[in-house]
């Protein structure tokens, strides 16, 4: 089973947030869950969890290539959380609203929305958008110590990294080869353009913007339904690699 709980945030003043905005997401989970707080300091990767950066009306709330993150005193502001334990789920019933003190301000969250989901199931097409929400971080094979991210979504890292996180965390598990990764999934237009990032004060390059794939086998289908509910990538747990895949129609020239 997996779950999405999605909250809703309102700061008292303004306020000057972390670069990263999930570290607020993930400093109001810690307040509501001690099982998530345990959960997010476990060293082991592709943890079944997802917290997102904040959005406002105009969507993501980011300090990206110079820009200041900031909330608004008064004004909404959410953010969604992906989990699969059910620890987890009684924790966050116990407290559906809360009122916590960050960053020089009191900020009240409230539980708006929680969707419970038995089987990942995608919408029929044969092209697929792919938008990514927030800087997304693909490592290609290391061959040294030093972090590497890619500046594209090559057809088979962005799909073997869809694939370990599912094989890491769903009963049926999933075998995409090199070769056949550029035969299930094709690149027909895209809008991909690199980003500057920063976390805990150093600075990450990845990607972002969007990009369409024509798509014609299910299980393929399957995992970009699934990158929706965890995202992709390096650090997805912390907001990176967040994506919104939808079908679109699409004629090739």
């Amino acid at each position: 089973m997996i779950y999405v709980a999605t909250f809703k945030l309102k700061a008292d003043h303004d306020v000057v947030l972390p670069p990263f905005t999930s570290k607020v997401s993930k400093s109001i989970l810690a307040y509501y869950s001690p099982t998530y707080t345990k959960l997010s300091e476990d060293a082991k990767p592709f943890k079944p969890i997802r917290v997102t950066v904040l959005k406002d009306s105009k969507g993501v709330v980011l300090a990206v290539n110079g820009r200041k993150a900031m909330m608004k005193g008064g004004g909404d502001y959410y953010f969604s959380f992906t989990f699969t334990d059910n620890n987890i789920l009684k924790d966050l019933m116990g407290k559906v609203n809360a009122e916590v003190e960050m960053w020089g301000a009191k900020i009240e969250a409230d539980i708006i929305d929680l969707k419970v989901i038995d089987e990942v199931k995608y919408e029929d097409s044969t092209f697929y958008k792919v938008n990514f929400l927030t800087p997304t971080l693909i490592q290609p094979p290391k061959k040294v110590k030093e972090n590497r991210f890619l500046l594209y979504p090559y057809s088979y890292f962005f799909l073997a990294s869809i694939v370990r996180h599912w094989n890491a965390n769903m009963d049926k598990k999933v075998n995409i080869t090199f070769l056949k990764s550029f035969v299930y999934l094709k690149e027909v237009d895209h809008g991909i353009r690199p980003v500057s990032a920063n976390y805990d004060g150093k600075p990450v390059r990845g990607f972002w913007g969007w990009i369409i794939y024509e798509v014609r086998e299910k299980k393929v289908k399957e995992l970009l339904s699934y990158a929706n509910l965890f995202g992709v990538g390096k650090s997805r747990a912390i907001g990176f690699g967040e994506v919104k895949v939808i079908p679109v129609s699409f004629e090739k020239s």
